[in-house]
């Protein structure tokens, strides 16, 4: 190797390291500081935090928006907020500071879901979602060393495979066989805002950073009809504020409880967000549990979703099985014959992954041209792989195949004329492969139709 391309690859890996330095900054110094004070003192309860909303820490705020988002009813973009960044958040520094800051209404979109029913998402404006991610950085920062191991959802270096990975692990020795499933009603529409101010007062005890976090939760939804109504009760999907929110509240009115009231060895639970699993050793313990979960969900004005709730026998020898996170967990068998432990994507999961795979082929097959077509299908590929790619799940095959079958029914559609034999399909499949998840092999094509093997 030449010393001109050696010294070209080490600037090259300089300027990646500095790079990814710059990517994983999101504190500021003296945030830094309380975060690591926070850690030392679990108990403490911090009586001024509303002199960190500062520039600095509103700029970094800002940089981690993502700027593919739709804007809100403001209708200004983070391209343009950009063009005078420093001037805009000086200003809105001054705002905060002296208390005359006030969120815009945030405009609300209806979302379908599969069951056939929308939810609704609050797109905020831009300087909101700027002072909703600086706050959330901050109550992060003071709450995660109080979050206990059994909460994954929306925390740092944490997911939903880590709670689906602690399910498994917990049930995979049969050793606590009986499951409560439970699931909350409505559970961010819901979220009473004295108790969760409340709770948040336990850690904070600055009233102008409580006043904030206030004029937050209250701001205006407007409706596609045009009205503007007050959030009187929830916390906004959609709000950057609302995932820490709702985790400083589930906190204390579950984590905790069940931690000082139920834990034990052979007495475990599991929590993602509003989605939570128990598992137990004892049905009776199991059934104790779940009328007490009842009374203190009633007592923090909330309830549990009766008909998604329910304490499943879970046994190595039973049919049963239940479902978490978008995945079914169910007892199946090695080619041995042994009982073994399985998870795979949800029947519900599956058919809407496929109909939403058809509806963009069927809608997109003439807007362009089979090259990116073909891009596109493999980054949707891609996507449903990187949620759903577990080695025990036997359902990707079938999702794979039943893609393709639609990409080459489709693309076949374009015009009177074909575009691909299935021969022809065949061999650029082989030529040009979409991404295939490990295991699955392609078999020859009979009478025209895909099949699979795994």
């Amino acid at each position: 190797m030449s010393m001109e391309r050696r010294d070209r690859r080490k600037r090259k890996s300089k300027q990646q390291a500095s790079n990814g330095r710059r990517a994983v900054t999101t504190m500021t110094p003296q945030l830094l500081r309380l975060k690591l004070l926070a850690r030392e003192a679990p108990e403490l309860c911090f009586k001024t935090v509303h002199h960190l909303l500062k520039v600095e820490l509103l700029e970094l705020a800002f940089h981690r928006l993502d700027e593919r988002k739709a804007v809100g009813t403001d209708g200004i973009s983070k391209d343009r907020y950009a063009k005078n960044l420093q001037a805009n958040l000086m200003d809105l520094e001054c705002r905060i500071q002296r208390g005359g800051y006030r969120p815009l209404p945030a405009r609300q979109v209806l979302i379908p879901k599969a069951n056939g029913g929308t939810r609704p998402i609050a797109i905020s404006a831009l300087e909101d979602k700027v002072v909703q991610t600086a706050v959330g950085t901050i109550l992060d920062a003071l709450y995660e060393p109080l979050f206990k191991d059994i909460s994954t959802g929306f925390r740092p270096r944490r997911g939903s495979h880590d709670a689906i990975r602690k399910v498994y692990h917990l049930l995979k020795r049969n050793y606590r066989p009986y499951v409560v499933d439970c699931d909350i009603r409505s559970f961010f529409d819901s979220m009473d805002h004295g108790k969760l101010m409340e709770f948040v007062g336990k850690r904070i005890s600055d009233k102008r950073f409580l006043r904030l976090i206030g004029r937050l939760l209250r701001m205006g939804v407007m409706t596609p009809k045009g009205e503007t109504q007050i959030n009187r009760i929830g916390s906004p999907q959609g709000s950057a504020v609302s995932p820490i929110l709702a985790n400083i509240y589930l906190h204390y009115v579950i984590d905790t409880w069940f931690g000082e009231t139920h834990e034990k060895y052979d007495q475990q639970m599991v929590r993602y967000a509003d989605d939570a699993v128990f598992c137990f050793k004892d049905p009776q313990a199991a059934q104790t549990m779940l009328e007490g979960l009842k009374s203190r969900l009633k007592e923090n004005h909330l309830e549990l979703n009766e008909d998604k709730t329910r304490i499943v026998e879970f046994r190595r020898e039973g049919p049963n099985r239940f479902d978490f996170l978008g995945f079914t967990f169910y007892w199946g068998k090695t080619r041995e014959g042994a009982r073994l432990l399985k998870a795979k994507t949800c029947a519900k999961k599956v058919r809407h992954a496929i109909l939403e795979f058809k509806l963009w082929i069927k809608g997109c097959r003439n807007r362009y041209p089979i090259k990116t077509l073909w891009r596109k299908a493999a980054e949707k590929l891609n996507g449903h792989y990187a949620y759903y790619g577990m080695t025990v799940n036997n359902k990707l095959g079938f999702y794979y195949f039943t893609c393709v079958k639609l990409l080459c029914k489709w693309l076949n559609r374009r015009s009177q004329k074909k575009s691909f034999s299935p021969a022809a399909f065949q061999d650029r499949l082989r030529r040009i492969p979409l991404p295939k998840p490990w295991g699955c092999r392609l078999v020859d094509l009979n009478q025209g139709v895909l099949e699979y093997a795994i």
